[in-house]
This record gives structure tokens, C-alpha cells and sequence, in this order.
């Protein structure tokens, strides 16, 4: 994802325009999860392998989130599939910014 998708300068700006931006290792998630954090629970619970992208509102609420194996035509051979899955070919890695941007304007126009 980051050498391809989000290393695209429009998706660059359209990120750094609208979003604060963070990572989280899903691991450190569900431990905050165990403990009892709320947010860290809802995080986890809305979590598919192998990396989600999530956009929320300033409350914590989910608006909408993308997949990377699952919602983008094609993984990289670098990148494992989730267990059981079939590795597809790499897609035009143009078509993810095209589906990204495409994504980010349905569920959050600017």
C-alpha cells in the first residue's frame, strides 16, 4: 500500500487536505482492547486482515473503511493474501488511486 496507493500524489493530497492520518498495529489494538478501551474495541471489532483503512468522525464513529486485499482489484506478490485466499494477479496499480479517490468521494465529499 505504501509504496503504491498511498505513495500517489493525489491521494498524498487528498489525505493531507482532509484527514488527520495515523497508523495502529493491530496487535496493540486488541491489547488496549483487553484492558477495556472502548475506542480500541470498536477498532478491533471492525478490523479484516490483513490492513483496513479506516475513516472516522472526531466522535470515534465509523463512516466507512477499505480493505486492502478485499476492496483493491489485485495484491502486489510482495503482499501475502489472508489464509485461504488465492493471491490475484496484480491489478493497474492506477485503478487503486482511481477506486481510492473514487471511494473517498462517496462517503466523504470535501
Amino acid at each position: 500500500m505504501r509504496a503504491g496507493l498511498l505513495s500517489d500524489p493525489q491521494v498524498i493530497r487528498r489525505l493531507n487536505q482532509d484527514f488527520v492520518c495515523t497508523t495502529v498495529i493491530i496487535d496493540d489494538v486488541r491489547r488496549l482492547a483487553d484492558k477495556g478501551d472502548e475506542f480500541a474495541k470498536q477498532l478491533a471489532a471492525q478490523w479484516t486482515y490483513p490492513l483496513e483503512m479506516m475513516f472516522l468522525k472526531t466522535d470515534g464513529s465509523l463512516i466507512s473503511k477499505l480493505n486492502s486485499f478485499k476492496d483493491f482489484p489485485g495484491v502486489h506478490p510482495d503482499v501475502a493474501s489472508p489464509p485461504g485466499k488465492e493471491r490475484v494477479v496484480m491489478a493497474d496499480e492506477h485503478a487503486h488511486v482511481e477506486l481510492f479517490l473514487k471511494h473517498m468521494d462517496e462517503h466523504l465529499p470535501k
